[in-house]
């Protein structure tokens, strides 16, 4: 066998040794990685308990009582003698409701009070929030309406907030009449259970 032959073999053999280290390399990485879907862990379902959505009102006169009081905002709370049962997430109800309470603070004026009433309507429990004024100044800023505009540049990311705790549990927050009043910022949250209550006509 000529030198030339000799060279021409011993350059197929190198390739061909160079194409199966590469084949045998890349058969290894492929079998040491997982496909996305077997690595990837699905996210945590967030529980949800129990609660009677009067519960956290209660607890806003409390913690938030004072702090409107300071800023000249009175708080009226009505709230039924029946429990209003809904399933959310632990710790979201309080920190909506706060952050309402903050929302209302920083849009309402001095000599403001905030009506808040509560209650079940058809399979939805509902609560109201409506302010009134000493001189019923029609012009006063409403909470409904910095809900609806984020006019407040100190109330948005509290309305940014709360809507996203809103969405989180299928809930709803608009502006509706109620017993209140035209104009409330209105929340309804599904009720737990089978409880049902007929909703006064042109309310929903």
């Amino acid at each position: 066998m000529s030198a030339s032959s000799l060279c021409v073999v011993a350059t197929a053999f190198f390739a061909l040794g160079v194409v199966w280290f590469t084949g045998k390399a890349l058969g290894m990485r492929t079998a040491g990685t997982p496909p996305a879907h077997i690595g990837a862990r699905p996210e945590p379902v967030a529980t949800r308990e129990r609660i009677d959505l009067r519960q956290p009102l209660r607890a806003l006169a409390v913690t938030h009582g004072a702090t409107l009081a300071q800023r000249g905002i009175g708080l009226d709370l009505r709230l039924p003698e029946d429990p209003l049962p809904v399933a959310v997430i632990a710790g979201d109800l309080p920190q909506l409701m706060a952050h309402i309470a903050d929302a209302a603070a920083a849009t309402l004026p001095q000599g403001t009070t905030l009506h808040v009433l509560a209650r079940a309507e058809g399979h939805q429990a509902v609560i109201s929030w409506r302010e009134a004024t000493i001189d019923s100044d029609t012009d006063a800023p409403r909470l409904s309406h910095a809900f609806e505009t984020s006019a407040s540049r100190a109330a948005t990311p509290r309305i940014h907030a709360c809507r996203a705790i809103v969405a989180r549990h299928g809930a709803r927050i608009y502006t509706a009449p109620s017993p209140l009043g035209d104009g409330c910022l209105t929340l309804r949250f599904p009720l737990y259970g089978d409880r049902a209550v007929r909703a006064p006509k042109g309310l929903l």
